[in-house]
């Protein structure tokens, strides 16, 4: 058994029969937070949909959390206060722990690119990741995908926010996967 709820935005939740996953918790309420661009579209207060109806009993089951990186539409300050008052274990990346950890997270677990770990009775692997090319990319600053293996279940690539690149195509290429977003 697994399935994906897509919450909104990066926000998911991945239900197995023993674990459930929060993947980039975005949960503050519709319009809280100010428009990420100003030039490209009109702009428009994020987020820019509510949470869906059965969000909340989804939450009340989280066992563990994925950060894929620190922007306010991968975890917001709703989101880190229910992390916090739930004591829920997170996994991220290396350089985003000391960050996080000063945030009140409760880091049990941070990967470096193509890192393997254990995790929930099977694998983790730390994707690389790229937010745009060139200067974007640098102004974006760090991100990472993850390549999840849990017992018998399909398994996972999380991309996370990136363009096509040579990690991307590896792991595409490599594994017999479902392509969550």
């Amino acid at each position: 058994m697994l399935h994906i709820h897509q919450i909104r935005n990066a926000t998911i939740i991945i239900e197995t029969e023993k674990e459930v996953i929060l993947v980039d918790p975005m949960l503050g309420n519709q319009g809280i937070m100010p428009p990420f661009t100003l030039f490209r579209h009109k702009a428009r207060k994020k987020p820019t949909v509510p949470l869906p109806n059965n969000t909340y009993s989804l939450l009340k089951k989280v066992t563990h959390c994925l950060i894929t990186h620190q922007h306010p539409d991968h975890i917001d300050n709703a989101a880190v206060k229910f992390l916090i008052k739930n004591n829920i274990p997170v996994t991220c990346s290396i350089k985003d722990e000391k960050a996080f950890k000063k945030r009140g997270l409760n880091i049990v677990q941070s990967l470096k690119y193509w890192e393997k770990q254990a995790f929930l009775g099977g694998e983790i692997e730390g994707i690389p990741a790229k937010h745009g090319y060139g200067f974007v990319a640098k102004l974006m600053g760090n991100v990472l995908g993850f390549h999840i293996k849990l017992p018998n279940q399909k398994s996972i690539y999380l991309s996370s926010d990136t363009v096509y690149t040579d990690a991307v195509h590896k792991v595409l290429k490599n594994t017999n996967l479902k392509l969550v977003y």
